[in-house]
C-alpha cells in the first residue's frame, strides 16, 4: 500500500541527502527511503540514534590509530600515566620539530584550517579536546583567542602548548593573557613582530616554558645544581649568593657597586628604567640572592618606597648595605631618603628636594650620597 505524505525539510537537511539523491537519479522518495534503511540498520545495533552517529563518526579514527598502532608509528600509554607525564613536564617547551611533526606547517595555511586540524587531531587520537578559535582575519590575524575544552587541565595544557608554539612561530602571535576554569583553557593571542625567527616570544616563554632554563641547567650540570640544592635546604635558605668580585670587595670591607650586574640581568640600564619598573626588578633580584630577609615594594605615584627586611646585627655591616643599594638608586637618578632601624630600611623617593623632613634622616647617613642628586 503506498501513502502519500508532505514533509518539510531545511535546507542543511537537503544537503545531506545530496549523495543519496546522487545515487538514486534524484529521486527523493528513494532516497529518503535508503536514510530510513540506514536508520532502521543503525538502531538494530545501538539503543539510539545519537548513539549510532557517535558511533559511525568515532570508529573510523579508531580503525585508523589501531593501522598506526599495528605499524609502529604510536604506542598504548596507560591514561593515568600519561596525566603524570604532562603534570611533570609542564613549564618546558615542546622542541620545534615535534611541533612541527604534530602540527605540519605547510598543510595549515589559516586559522580555520588550523581549528579543523586541530579537532581532527583530538578525534583521531582519542584526547577528547575540544578546540575553537576566534579571530578576525583567518590569514593574517593581529589577535586571536583560542578556546580548549573538555579533558584534563594538564592535557589541555600541553595542547595549548603546542598551539601557542606554533602560532608563535608561523603567525607571529605571542600569548598575552591564560584564563585556566575545570573544564576549558582559554588563550588570547597579540601580533608580535619585535620578535626574530630564531627567538623564544616573550609570552610563550613566561606561560609555558619558564622552566626551559631551569631544566637546561639542571641537565647540564646536575652534580653542581644537586649538591647546591642540598645545601640551600640543610641550612634552610641562609645563603647569601654574590657575584665573585662582589664578595671579594665585601671581603675587604669596601662597598661594591650592583648596578652593572643588575644592569646585565634585566637587560636595561637603570638611568633607562622607570622608577615602578626598577623596584619590581630589584625586588625580584634580591630576594633571589637571599641578601636580605623580605623586601616590600610601594608604587603608588607620588609614595613610592622600598623597605628591606633583614636580620644583620653589625651595625657598619647595615650602614655598608645601605650604601650599596643606594648605588642602584643614585644611578637611576631619583631623589630618595634613606631611615634605617634594628632589622629594617626604607628608602623613600620623590621628585622634588624636600628640607623640612629631617625625622627621614639618620644622623651616620645625612650625607649628599644618601639624598641624593644634583
Amino acid at each position: 500500500m503506498l501513502i502519500r505524505k508532505n514533509i518539510s525539510l531545511d535546507d542543511k537537511y537537503l544537503k545531506k541527502l545530496q549523495p543519496l539523491l546522487d545515487a538514486n537519479d534524484g529521486n527523493l522518495s528513494a532516497a529518503v527511503r535508503d536514510t530510513i534503511e540506514i536508520a532502521d540498520t543503525a538502531l538494530t545495533y545501538h539503543k539510539s540514534i545519537d548513539e549510532a552517529i557517535s558511533f559511525l563518526k568515532e570508529n573510523p579514527a579508531k580503525e585508523e590509530l589501531n593501522d598506526t598502532i599495528q605499524s609502529g608509528e604510536n604506542v598504548i600509554i596507560n591514561r593515568t600515566m600519561l596525566e603524570w607525564l604532562f603534570r611533570y613536564t609542564k613549564g618546558r617547551l615542546t622542541d620545534e620539530e615535534l611541533v612541527n611533526e604534530l602540527i605540519n606547517p605547510f598543510e595549515i595555511h589559516d586559522m580555520k584550517q588550523l581549528e579543523e586540524y586541530l579537532n581532527w587531531v583530538s578525534r583521531t587520537y582519542q584526547w577528547t579536546i575540544r578546540t575553537s578559535i576566534k579571530c578576525e582575519d583567518i590569514h593574517n590575524p593581529e589577535s586571536a583567542l583560542v578556546l580548549l575544552s573538555n579533558s584534563t587541565v594538564n592535557s589541555r595544557d600541553f595542547f595549548a602548548q603546542l598551539v601557542a608554539h606554533f602560532l608563535a612561530r608561523w603567525k607571529k602571535l605571542d600569548v598575552e593573557h591564560i584564563f585556566r576554569r575545570a573544564n576549558s583553557t582559554q588563550i588570547s593571542f597579540k601580533k608580535n613582530l619585535s620578535i626574530s625567527p630564531n627567538e623564544i616570544m616573550p609570552g610563550l616563554r613566561k606561560h609555558f616554558g619558564y622552566l626551559d632554563i631551569v631544566c637546561k641547567e639542571l641537565d647540564d650540570n646536575t652534580e653542581f645544581w644537586t649538591q647546591l640544592m642540598y645545601t640551600y635546604n640543610v641550612e634552610r635558605f641562609n645563603l647569601v649568593t654574590l657575584h665573585r668580585s662582589q664578595f671579594e670587595i665585601f671581603a675587604t670591607g669596601e662597598i661594591p657597586n650592583p648596578t652593572k650586574i643588575l644592569e646585565r640581568l634585566c637587560k636595561q640600564s637603570v638611568c633607562d628604567m622607570t622608577l615602578p619598573d626598577l623596584l619590581i626588578h630589584f625586588r625580584r633580584i634580591y630576594l633571589a640572592t637571599q641578601l636580605v630577609k623580605n623586601i616590600e615594594i610601594c608604587l603608588e605615584p607620588g609614595r613610592e618606597s622600598v623597605t628591606i627586611f633583614h636580620d644583620f646585627k653589625n651595625e657598619k655591616f647595615i650602614h655598608n648595605l645601605v650604601e650599596y643599594f643606594s648605588n642602584i638608586f643614585m644611578e637611576n637618578g631619583t631623589l630618595f631618603e634613606t631611615s634605617s632601624y634594628s632589622s629594617m630600611i626604607v628608602f623613600r623617593f620623590y621628585k622634588e628636594p624636600r628640607t623640612n623632613s629631617p625625622e627621614l634622616y639618620i644622623e651616620e647617613l645625612e650625607s649628599p650620597q644618601y639624598s641624593t642628586k644634583e
